[in-house]
């Protein structure tokens, strides 16, 4: 038969307070130590941020590459272009049939 003691009954209560919050603590601290241990989610995340950073970096390497080719292209055309030019000028104004004296 349950005690039907005021006493006993608070205490009980009490007690049965005091293991709910024990068991919460007890889930908490294991989440926490699933979130920071080695492998946990937290590291994880760290992880994925490395890997997207690494790949966006290895993107703006390859980016960099194609430009300085493009660019050496477009210097290379423009001094083609310039010698071209240079010629057509030449050939239309005789400009290197000048005398010299």
């Amino acid at each position: 038969m349950p005690d039907t003691n005021p006493d006993i009954i608070a205490q009980n209560r009490c007690i049965n307070e005091l293991t709910r919050k024990v068991t919460k603590l007890e889930i908490s601290i294991n989440t926490l130590e699933q979130a920071v241990e080695p492998q946990g989610w937290i590291s994880q995340a760290f992880e994925k941020v490395e890997e997207h950073l690494e790949e966006q970096d290895r993107k703006i390497n390859r980016l960099e590459q194609n430009m300085n080719h493009n660019f050496a292209e477009i210097n290379h055309n423009f001094a083609e272009l310039r010698s071209s030019l240079n010629h057509i000028i030449d050939h239309l104004t005789r400009i290197s049939d000048l005398p010299e004296e």
